[in-house]
């Protein structure tokens, strides 16, 4: 039976000093298997050919944690009285706005302690909202909110 591709002509020499190679993804050297061969793995040329995710993604988190701090700030920098109103008013981005969804849900953020002064980042800050008044986490708010559903609220007890 005839092959189309014989295997054995795509073999490289055994002269390991000519078969010494720089992988143009890592710049480990390697020694080819075959003559076509580039990288020294198969990941090696995936990673190269989608570009460097890890820059983007460190961009992409610094964004989003920018973006909090700065909610943060709009919220307690306004006067006591006027903050509920503008937690409320940020909450009505929710079906709107997947950045704003990733912030509020974010594990990192719900997670952290209080600061010093007893301020809670945003996340903490709508998900204390959502409690007090929907009897919800934020979560669960926005699993209401996004399926057009109205969140029923609490009755404030006095």
């Amino acid at each position: 039976m005839f092959d189309a591709v014989d295997p054995i002509g795509m073999l490289i020499p055994s002269d390991d000093e000519a078969r010494t190679m720089e992988c143009p993804g890592c710049t480990a050297a390697f020694m080819p298997k075959r003559l076509n061969q580039s990288y020294c793995s198969r990941a090696c040329q995936k990673n190269a050919s989608r570009g460097n995710r890890s820059a983007e993604n460190r961009e992409r988190s610094r964004r989003h944690y920018e973006r909090a701090q700065r909610l943060a700030e709009m919220v307690y920098s306004a006067p006591p009285q006027e903050r509920l109103g503008i937690i409320m008013h940020i909450l009505e981005f929710i079906p709107h706005d997947a950045g704003l969804r990733n912030i509020l849900t974010d594990p990192d953020l719900l997670g952290q302690p209080p600061r010093a002064d007893n301020r809670m980042n945003i996340a903490k800050t709508a998900n204390a909202y959502t409690k007090k008044f929907y009897g919800l986490s934020i979560k669960r708010y926005m699993t209401t909110v996004r399926s057009g559903k109205e969140p029923d609220g609490i009755p404030q007890s006095s």
